[in-house]
């Protein structure tokens, strides 16, 4: 049995990035970066995300619908601002974050300006699978054992949170009636912008920091993606799953990891008590 979108908690984070070294992810720049030109892409997908699921839910006229699409914009919404935090140190190291925000900008906005609402909400559908999926390897494998304490906790606490609201996309996608057919021919177009948009980010990094030929950072960093337990292949059956006809986010429970984060958190995070479209405004 599938399970229902689970309550969207709306916890308060933020994280002290003046403390992560350079290379914050056990020394090693090839995986730093590689998350690092994640990060790039964040703040503006995750514009999108909201702003499409706000656009198809204000037609359905649903009040429980509403509620879980504000939970989520208040989830991403923090995402999006702590993203933008981060962002702001790899600007301060030279990276050339305005440019690429100005180019993500202009094509997020004809995306928006699509007349079918259906288009921008199964590229949300899509790239919310692709961050729940790659949540689910980081959490359940433990992939940043060896990063740094406060990177560790940002990305576990994004990745925990990629799983709890990795439902609410699809819901408001099939309620608009959204299909497989244009879902699936959408996670295709996704999955190749995000490596061409993705790789270009993370050679300008290595090649500024003179680490683009660096033989011993692309062993590792080979490893680490593409190895037998490298990320690609802890989510390959989630990204596998995402082509099926019936797909479901929920098909496979992976909640167990969200409790399981929780319950190591020293010091739990605070929850918003206003109405999360009250509080979310704060975050645009």
């Amino acid at each position: 049995m599938t399970r229902a979108a689970p309550a969207l908690r709306l916890r308060v984070r933020s994280f002290r990035f003046e403390t992560v070294p350079t290379y914050w992810f056990d020394n090693d720049p090839w995986r730093t970066r590689f998350f690092d030109a994640f990060s790039s892409l964040l703040p503006i997908g995750e514009r999108l995300f909201i702003d499409s699921l706000r656009r198809s839910a204000a037609s359905l006229n649903d009040p429980q619908l509403d509620a879980l699409v504000a939970s989520f914009a208040y989830q991403e919404g923090v995402h999006g601002r702590e993203h933008r935090r981060y962002n702001d140190r790899l600007r301060a190291l030279g990276y050339d974050i305005d440019g690429w925000d100005r180019s993500q900008k202009a094509t997020v906005g004809r995306i928006s300006k699509l007349r079918d609402p259906r288009i921008p909400l199964a590229i949300t559908v899509a790239f919310e699978h692709v961050t729940a999926a790659m949540g689910q390897a980081i959490l359940e494998h433990d992939l940043l054992a060896t990063a740094d304490p406060e990177m560790k906790a940002f990305w576990s606490w994004h990745s925990a949170e990629e799983i709890e609201h990795k439902g609410a996309a699809f819901e408001v996608y099939q309620r608009a009636g959204g299909g497989p057919d244009l879902r699936r021919m959408v996670m295709a177009w996704c999955l190749f912008i995000l490596g061409i948009r993705m790789g270009r980010r993370f050679a300008h990094m290595m090649r500024k920091e003179g680490k683009l030929m660096d033989r011993a950072a692309w062993r590792a960093g080979m490893r680490f993606l593409l190895g037998r337990q490298g990320l690609l292949a802890l989510m390959g059956g989630d990204l596998r799953a995402f082509f099926r006809r019936d797909f479901h986010p929920w098909a496979k429970d992976a909640y167990h990891l969200v409790e399981q984060w929780e319950a190591r958190q020293s010091a739990p995070a605070a929850v918003a008590a206003r109405e999360p479209a009250a509080a979310v405004a704060d975050l645009s």
